[in-house]
């Protein structure tokens, strides 16, 4: 494959009235032929020309290496299998190549590092990507503008601005909706402690984790070898607070890390479980090892969103009911019960791909397939697609219909969410989510709680968030509060 021109993002918003045709279609700013006709919303399939592009080939490099390989497994003799009949991805994209011709190249990477090179050359060698974990700046640096936010709201609905946006365009579409980090448990594990669901009161909450530890039982996997798992802090900041905005909303405290604030008092709360011994006194190897003793029993829940469900399911032990893994809300921690929801499931174009009309055919018929989405753990969404809902929405779905969980809307991008990611980041504790994890990593489970020294790098921290946000000079702005 040759290199293509790529098109500088400021270009792209200066053309911003003829730079993209749809959220499925091809983009005028690109050179593969894109037609930028105004007024359009939306291509469909079949006005993208598909039968030019058979026998072509679409790279996707996903993290999601589960939907590619199949779930890891455990035979009768404890050795690890893939069980590909949960190879969703693959399964798709076979289905895709015989109705379009198109040949998938489906790639794992672990991390964001194994294809960030890739993009920083616009290697047309990758096509579509997904990345969980990325501040907007890298997505405007290395994903082709999907389409603007006013278009996919046309598709989406209010959703569109929970997607990876700057405000104008989407970069990688999310066709699926989702609630995102609550507890997923093992039914069967809580039930050795009394407990037949998880409680909906902080207090009930503990004494079911002490209970369990009691029984040499882990009440929370939370996979400490590595600090990506600390990133479903901001959803429980959310509810501690009751809120949507406590992460952004750090950006007008000069105490963002303190326990009057929201994220300062949900970090100490985690900090203090694991002084608690609520966590894992010994640390998971890795990601799936923290997934098996949830599917096994010797940790009864982790504290993730809906995407991990059917991962744990696929790993219970033969002749386990998977159903016995399930997802309920999270404690009312003071302010009511609440679970977040947003969009779920990116899919970005390569600014290098030379095949942006055969990626963005593929990821418009992930968007078309609920029954795809629905084995990933998540909800079609887009318009005119009759969703499939995973039995494990359940016990979510009955709270919020009760009136006793609330839904929370996750927080639109804008110019305070941005702008405390890049106070953050100058403070050095953007990366590696060093805002939650150098505080959780003062007290040593193997000592006494050193809660002063929790107390010194508090402050430190403040000090560091403030002084950044002086030197950046930006400041919270209400009037972007709807």
């Amino acid at each position: 494959m040759n290199n293509k021109k790529v098109m500088a993002l400021a270009m792209s918003m200066a053309l911003a009235s003829t730079a993209l045709s749809g959220c499925g279609g091809n983009g005028g700013t690109s050179d593969n032929g894109g037609s930028g006709d105004s007024g359009k919303v939306l291509k469909t399939i079949s006005e993208i020309d598909a039968a030019a592009l058979k026998g072509t080939t679409v790279t996707l490099y996903t993290h999601g290496g589960n939907r590619v390989l199949g779930e890891e497994k455990k035979d009768e003799n404890g050795n690890t299998y893939r069980d590909e009949s949960y190879a969703y991805l693959k399964h798709l994209a076979e289905q895709f190549e015989k109705d379009y011709g198109i040949h998938i190249d489906l790639q794992v990477n672990s991390t964001e590092d194994d294809i960030r090179p890739l993009l920083q050359t616009a290697d047309p060698s990758i096509d579509i990507y997904t990345s969980p974990n990325w501040k907007i700046e890298e997505w405007q640096q290395y994903a082709e503008p999907y389409c603007t936010l006013d278009e996919a709201k046309e598709y989406y609905g209010d959703y569109a601005a929970t997607m990876y946006n700057d405000g104008q365009y989407i970069y990688a579409l999310m066709p699926a909706k989702t609630y995102n980090n609550a507890v997923v448990y093992n039914e069967e594990t809580i039930k050795l402690a009394g407990y037949d669901k998880i409680p909906t009161t902080k207090a009930e909450f503990e004494d079911l984790c002490t209970k369990l530890r009691e029984l040499g039982i882990d009440p929370i996997a939370l996979h400490r070898v590595e600090n990506w798992p600390m990133a479903t802090l901001p959803d429980f900041a959310n509810y501690v607070a009751g809120r949507n905005d406590a992460y952004q909303s750090m950006l007008k405290s000069d105490t963002p890390f303190s326990p009057s604030e929201p994220m300062g008092q949900t970090i100490k709360m985690y900090t203090e479980w694991k002084s608690k011994g609520f966590f894992e006194a010994d640390i998971y190897t890795d990601f799936g090892v923290a997934m098996d003793v949830v599917g096994n029993g010797k940790a009864a829940m982790m504290l993730f969103g809906a995407w991990v469900v059917p991962q744990i399911q696929g790993r219970c032990p033969e002749g386990t009911d998977p159903s016995v893994i399930k997802f309920a809300p999270a404690p009312d921690f003071g302010n009511g019960q609440y679970v977040m929801a947003a969009a779920a499931d990116s899919y970005a174009i390569n600014k290098g791909s030379d095949n942006k009309d055969g990626a963005r055919l593929f990821i418009e018929y992930i968007s078309e397939s609920p029954q795809y989405l629905a084995d990933s753990g998540y909800i079609a969404m887009k318009k005119g697609v009759t969703p499939v809902v995973p039995e494990l929405y359940k016990l979510i779905d009955e709270a919020v219909e009760a009136g006793t969980c609330k839904p929370l809307f996750a927080f639109a991008t804008n110019a305070n969410s941005m702008n405390n990611e890049n106070v953050l980041t100058e403070a050095g504790l953007l990366e590696d989510y060093k805002y939650a994890g150098n505080l959780f990593d003062v007290i040593d489970v193997t000592k006494d709680p050193d809660w002063a020294a929790y107390d010194a790098q508090v402050e430190a921290q403040n000090k560091a968030y403030v002084q950044a946000r002086e030197d950046l000079g930006v400041k919270w702005d209400d009037s972007l509060v709807g």
